[in-house]
């Protein structure tokens, strides 16, 4: 049974697992889905291209080939992509205040950081008072022993307010003494810095704080005003529809373009092959399925790798495909570990991004800062090649036993 937060499929998406297979199938998929209690980050690094990632493109071509379900394969030039299905539940636009990171074990871990019943009552007051009251008891309740970061936030946000920058300044570092990745400090940091005039550590501030909650909406305003102008995203990769239907297939919906299969087919192999996902994860066959940076990379470079393999492969003029020339330039220089990280897990698990290791954690901050919220954004590089739409058959159906150790 789909957990409540996969929410109803709209009539479309209906139809597409409804519809008739062209081959019978032998062994039905269990419907899966990620469990969000658990999550594994990698390294970064750049690859081989094109060897690693024509290498990966084959291993799920074999793994999918090879597996007793029956993969039905579409595309589509709309999304209907199920997102949720994929990622879990919409985060919330606004990181928890009422949340720090602490390392546990010597990994930062998410832990509770509520203010005490005194300290609330002071909150609540504050926020019904008028503005100079408001300061008065919100610098009162952060000068208690043990107030929470979100204390001294909600300081940093009142002197904003009040256009007491120093003041706000001294809040928003005194609550990254207690967590030093603090979303909310961050922001507030940056609104003071862009305040006077000081770009460069406006964007800083900026950058820590996206990479640590990239849905963060106030944040994504302050970069419009630090740019001037809108804040350019790199191109994507559309997200796919995968779901098993009522017969028991698996259909697998991408955009036309190979890239989009490739990646498509490679998350399906994750979900629903545990031996493939065993491998790539180095973990038990047993292991429920659940989401992890080491996929979303694995994926990617096997999405690139279906594009190199079906540029090689096209008789006509290559057409340019700027997201496989951005990601190829990403590969190359870096990897994709930040990339993915921050434009795809970011988006939809945010909370994951406030506890990933310092090495990662430091990777997607200057990620966000060269590539987002640079005054030149990334660009595909002249000359790099781009691969041809490659359209699928409409339907494409493969029964096929489960995929051994790569």
């Amino acid at each position: 049974m789909a957990p409540p937060w996969v929410g109803p499929y709209a009539d479309e998406q209906k139809a597409l697992l409804s519809a008739p297979l062209e081959a019978a199938v032998e062994r039905r998929a269990t419907p899966t889905y990620p469990d969000l209690q658990r999550f594994t980050f990698v390294g970064e690094g750049p690859i081989k291209v094109p060897d690693d990632l024509l290498g990966y493109a084959d291993l799920v071509t074999r793994t999918l080939d090879d597996s007793s379900l029956t993969y039905v394969f579409r595309t589509s030039p709309d999304s209907i992509a199920n997102v949720s299905a994929l990622w879990g539940p919409n985060p919330a636009p606004v990181p928890d205040p009422w949340k720090r990171v602490e390392l546990l074990g010597g990994q930062p871990s998410l832990v509770d950081a509520l203010p005490s019943p005194e300290l609330a009552e002071k909150l609540k007051l504050a926020t019904q008072g008028h503005e100079a009251d408001a300061i008065a008891l919100l610098t009162e309740a952060a000068a208690t022993p043990g107030a929470p970061p979100g204390v001294h936030a909600m300081l940093a946000d009142a002197a904003i307010g009040a256009g007491d920058y120093a003041t706000a300044e001294r809040a928003a570092f005194a609550a990254l003494q207690i967590d030093r990745r603090f979303p909310h400090a961050h922001r507030a940091l940056a609104e003071v810095y862009l305040q006077r005039g000081d770009r460069d550590n406006a964007r800083e501030s900026l950058a820590r704080c996206l990479a640590g909650y990239p849905p963060y909406d106030r944040a994504w305003q302050l970069g419009e005003r630090l740019l001037n102008g809108p804040v350019h995203r790199p191109v994507d990769v559309p997200a796919p529809f995968i779901e098993v239907g009522p017969h028991g297939g698996v259909v697998v919906v991408s955009c036309e373009r190979a890239l989009c299969q490739g990646y498509a087919a490679c998350k399906a192999a994750f979900r629903f092959e545990p031996v493939f996902r065993g491998s790539m994860l180095r973990e038990s066959y047993a292991e429920p399925y659940h989401l992890s940076a080491t996929e979303e990379v694995v994926c990617l470079e096997a999405g690139l790798g279906a594009h190199i393999s079906a540029q090689e492969q096209s008789e006509t003029a290559a057409l340019p495909d700027p997201t496989a020339e951005l990601l190829l330039r990403l590969a190359q220089e870096r990897g994709l570990s930040s990339y993915a990280m921050f434009e795809i897990l970011g988006q939809h698990r945010p909370e994951w991004l406030r506890v990933a290791p310092e090495p990662a954690y430091q990777a997607i901050v200057q990620y966000v800062s060269l590539h987002v919220l640079s005054p030149q954004p990334l660009r595909p590089l002249p000359g790099v090649p781009g691969g041809p739409p490659v359209t699928a058959r409409h339907d494409e159906s493969r029964p096929a036993a489960v995929g051994h150790e790569g």
